[in-house]
């Protein structure tokens, strides 16, 4: 073992066991070639690289070490892990979405192919078009398979074990059955993908008919809350500046809130309104990924446009009240 493998094996062994299994399904469902050692020891030397400079560079430059720059560290090892983890995870998910838009046209073809006198085996074997993508190779592996020592269904059955699709793995079941069995398989496979088919064209219409929820949200999260919380901390700048000014003259006036003392700063206000932005967008898109495909972690991808959208709304709103000089 070189190395550098070795090194990867090591900083690897530092992630529980049920983290490795999962990162090692992902990979597999990613179609990717790395092994789970090599990803997640590359990651933490990754995160542990930039440990180490966030902490080096203000000692370095500014002479300086406050405790703070350890929360800063922790931050960025938690990020790049983060990161890691969602851009193989969605690796997994559109791989499994192209195969599953594919699917319903490899059906009617592999249906085509049975009907035309072909043998189950030679009708899958057929059905490998170049423009299926991933499922190709998929099939294509699964024949080449049982050609060996292993037998068609098995071969067939281990598709599932590759591609995180319960609409596939069902296919593959109830085709394997259904030649077991000696069923109709050709007209079996026709009407399967059209329920298939079916099924797609009613999501896409569910979404289709939610999307003015969706604007709603997103409108609510990137204009809406960094608006109001630009005027609070306006509003709380200007009764702070007013307060030494009055005195005691807003007795009797209903103003008497200008005369107590504001335990409330301005620098306190902006740092809750960035943590309020930060989780109001983390949990719409949470919510945008359970509207769109039923997982929250799907809403993920959109975290860094719909964040960055509500910081320059933010942002831009109280550099122009402030300009205003209201």
């Amino acid at each position: 073992m070189r190395p550098k493998e070795r090194a990867y094996l090591n900083f690897a062994r530092i992630f529980p066991k049920a983290y490795r299994e999962h990162i090692g399904k992902l990979l597999v469902y990613a179609g990717e070639k790395t092994d789970t050692d090599s990803f997640l020891g590359s990651s933490l030397i990754l995160s542990f690289i930039a440990f180490i400079l966030v902490l080096s560079i203000p000692v370095s430059l500014f002479n300086d070490f406050k405790n703070i720059y350890l929360i800063f560290g922790l931050i960025f090892v938690v990020l790049i892990q983060a990161l890691y983890y969602m851009v193989i995870y969605f690796k997994a998910q559109d791989r499994t979405e192209r195969i599953e838009q594919a699917l319903p046209d490899a059906l009617m073809l592999l249906s085509a192919n049975l009907k035309a006198g072909m043998t189950p085996f030679q009708a899958l074997r057929a059905s490998g078009r170049k423009e299926f993508g991933p499922l190709k190779e998929e099939i294509d592996r699964a024949t080449a398979k049982s050609l060996g020592t292993e037998s068609f269904s098995d071969a067939l059955t281990g598709i599932s074990e590759k591609i995180k699709s319960d609409m596939l793995e069902r296919s593959l079941k109830l085709f394997t059955t259904a030649m077991k069995s000696g069923g109709h398989l050709a007209k079996l496979l026709e009407e399967l993908a059209r329920d298939i088919a079916e099924t797609k064209s009613m999501k896409k219409e569910l979404v289709t008919n939610t999307k003015s929820y969706s604007m709603f949200i997103m409108f609510t999260v990137i204009i809406g809350t960094p608006l109001l919380m630009a005027i609070a901390i306006h509003f709380l700048s200007i009764v702070t500046n007013l307060q030494p000014r009055t005195g005691d003259v807003t007795a009797g006036f209903g103003l008497e809130f200008l005369s107590g003392r504001i335990e409330i700063t301005t620098a306190f206000l902006s740092n809750l309104s960035i943590a309020m932005l930060i989780l109001t967008s983390l949990l719409a898109c949470m919510f945008l990924g359970v509207i769109k495909e039923g997982k929250s972690k799907y809403g993920l991808r959109y975290f860094p446009i719909v964040a960055a959208g509500s910081f320059a709304v933010f942002y831009l709103v109280r550099h122009f009240i402030g300009r205003l000089g209201v």
